[in-house]
């Protein structure tokens, strides 16, 4: 049979709900709390049901009730609906099993419920209880509520028909003047044209700014370029490109673009928007006008000089890397300037089999792999003993590391 709703105010079959004062030692503020001394004692197992249904689709759930009285009690189970909280779950789509509802002293027995969804079902979240007796509970300032009850929740849903097949979130360089497109790739396999509207979120009273959080630089919407189509056809494939244009005096650091693609998918609930938010992370650092400089001491013993420099390829653009590069200068301990000669690179890498990965729609590589690191040596010959220094000028890339080592004879 079909249960209607008990309405919180109107149709609710309520008993007065007992109560007693703060002087019984159950409050300091003289208000009146519930009494729980005179309610039914009755035990419900699985009280919180979260469903998930389609349009046109039904399910059916149990809910287990112990009787802990000396004597028989009867079971009225009706749809509850709150007076406030979610979307309130339609009480035609509820039907409550018809039989016996006299539950005799210590029984135990389930309570079966079907949900059915109609085909035109709006997609949302929707929220009820399901009261099993008309005693009802109060608390100040709160409406009252069954005693007896399970919790409903049903998520009505369809398979989405917008797909972003590209990451989204990502990670990259560039260098202050320089730019790099990031290319978003949207399918709609859906029947109808589906709109595209891209905005930063700080466009939406939400921030695209600098990382960390308190920084005081904000990102200007003048360095992004957006180029998407008005709409994506019924089954076709988009994309949107979004070009970040950094001015040649930005302040190196790292900065987050938070972009909502303003993508519409019929088959999902307006309320989910996080599905189409696209996070585009990017490190803005510099050339440097002046070389890296440091000393060091070379011995009597010190039959040559061996300077290694290793560094990280740079990202240009969101997959073209970029090796990197030095220009080393010797300073000997009279003055005299040593142009030092490159005598061996190391290629070096790191594969991980266990890493996630993360690849475009063309790329099915096998493995997960890490940045390619090079290692840069120059050797200077007999160095003359006392205090050396060298001049380090990198080119395309963000950091190195260098050790000097002196070959001593015993």
């Amino acid at each position: 049979m079909i249960i209607p709703a008990a309405g919180t105010a109107v149709t609710a079959q309520t008993n007065s709900t007992p109560m007693q004062t703060a002087a019984s030692g159950s409050a300091d503020s003289g208000e009146t709390v519930p009494d729980a001394s005179n309610y039914t004692r009755l035990y419900i197992d699985d009280r919180h049901q979260s469903l998930e249904l389609k349009p046109g689709e039904s399910t059916t759930f149990t809910v287990t009730i112990e009787n802990g009285e000396d004597e028989s009690v009867e079971i009225t189970p009706q749809v509850f609906i709150p007076p406030r909280g979610e979307r309130p779950i339609e009480t035609d789509w509820v039907t409550i099993e018809d039989g016996n509802t006299t539950l005799d002293a210590g029984e135990e027995r389930e309570f079966e419920f079907t949900v059915s969804v109609p085909d035109d079902a709006e997609l949302n979240r929707y929220g009820g209880m399901i009261a099993f007796t008309d005693e009802t509970i109060s608390y100040p300032g709160q409406p009252a509520r069954p005693v007896h009850s399970a919790s409903l929740n049903v998520e009505v849903w369809k398979e989405p028909t917008v797909h972003i097949l590209s990451d989204t979130h990502t990670y990259t360089q560039v260098k202050a003047g320089d730019s790099f497109t990031r290319e978003i790739v949207v399918e709609n396999t859906g029947d109808e044209a589906v709109p595209v509207n891209p905005q930063l979120q700080n466009e939406q009273q939400r921030h695209a700014v600098r990382y960390p959080p308190n920084s005081r630089e904000m990102l200007d919407r003048s360095w992004l370029t957006i180029d998407a189509p008005n709409e994506i056809a019924p089954g076709e494939t988009a994309t949107i490109e979004v070009t970040v244009a950094a001015p040649s005096d930005a302040e190196r650091g790292d900065y987050r673009a938070e972009l909502d693609l303003g993508l519409k998918d019929p088959a999902r609930p307006d309320r989910n928007g996080y599905w189409q938010e696209v996070s585009i992370g990017f490190q803005v650092w510099s050339q440097p006008d002046e070389p890296f400089e440091t000393s060091f001491d070379v011995s009597d013993d010190a039959e040559d000089i061996t300077l290694e420099l290793s560094a990280d390829q740079v990202r240009r653009g969101m997959s073209e890397m970029e090796s990197p590069n030095f220009d080393v200068t010797f300073v000997s301990p009279t003055g005299d300037e040593i142009d030092a000669q490159r005598v061996r690179v190391t290629n070096s890498g790191h594969v991980n089999l266990g890493a996630e990965r993360r690849p475009m729609p063309t790329d099915d590589s096998t493995y997960s792999s890490g940045a390619e690191g090079q290692t840069f040596s120059y050797r200077v010959e007999d160095p003359t003993a006392g205090t050396w220094s060298v001049q380090i000028t990198p080119e395309n890339t963000m950091q190195f590391g260098y050790d000097i080592i002196r070959e001593e004879s015993n």
